[in-house]
């Protein structure tokens, strides 16, 4: 399929996807930036979240069950409340930004990738080489289990900590964002008195 075809098609996809209010609204943004770019398209992407997982068997994410998701900072009751839920075992998990950006061609890609390093995403690489899909995303995951058959498996002041770490994890992940798309303005956009912009290495 040709590059503008594909490109239309999973815009098209993305529209449908935003009307119908199933983004993640953090993202929107950087992804309506990207988005607007003749090389780029974005695919599923995500802000971070935290999330309580109900988990029968360690590693059968297919079977999970979501008991709580907040793509926002939460307290400790409102995740106490969740995994008091569980008929197995309930997992805290604190989800890093992740964007999947699909690219006209391996310069583009190339491009991007740099880009995302450069905002702090240290682990983004290309996972395709069919359109050259670049995964942007960092090291701020966090997973623990924090409750079994409803009975919570840690003291309040425990999780109060582990909500701290993973409230500041995902402002950090957002910070990146917000790098990302001034860098992808700075690099890539045209300006009436410039073209674009190719970053250096800020190693």
């Amino acid at each position: 399929m040709m590059w503008e075809n594909y490109r239309e098609l999973k815009l098209k996809k993305y529209r449908e996807a935003k009307n119908d209010g199933e983004l993640d609204v953090e993202i929107v943004p950087l992804l309506e930036l990207v988005n607007s770019h003749p090389k780029y398209v974005t695919l599923s992407s995500c802000s971070g979240r935290i999330a309580v997982l109900d988990i029968e068997k360690f590693g059968d994410k297919v079977g999970a069950k979501f008991l709580g998701k907040w793509h926002e900072k939460v307290d400790a009751d409102a995740v106490e409340a969740a995994a008091k839920r569980s008929l197995h075992r309930a997992w805290f998990i604190l989800y890093p930004p992740i964007i999947h950006v699909a690219c006209k061609d391996f310069d583009a890609a190339k491009i991007l990738l740099k880009i995302a390093n450069n905002a702090g995403f240290r682990r983004s690489g290309l996972i395709s080489l069919k359109n050259f899909v670049i995964e942007v995303s960092s090291l701020e995951r966090l997973e623990l289990p924090i409750a079994e058959h409803g009975e919570m498996l840690v003291s309040k002041e425990y999780l109060e900590l582990v909500l701290d770490v993973a409230n500041r994890k995902l402002e950090s992940g957002r910070d990146k964002i917000a790098r990302f798309t001034n860098l992808f303005k700075f690099s890539l956009m045209e300006g009436p008195q410039r073209g674009p912009r190719i970053l250096r290495s800020q190693s």
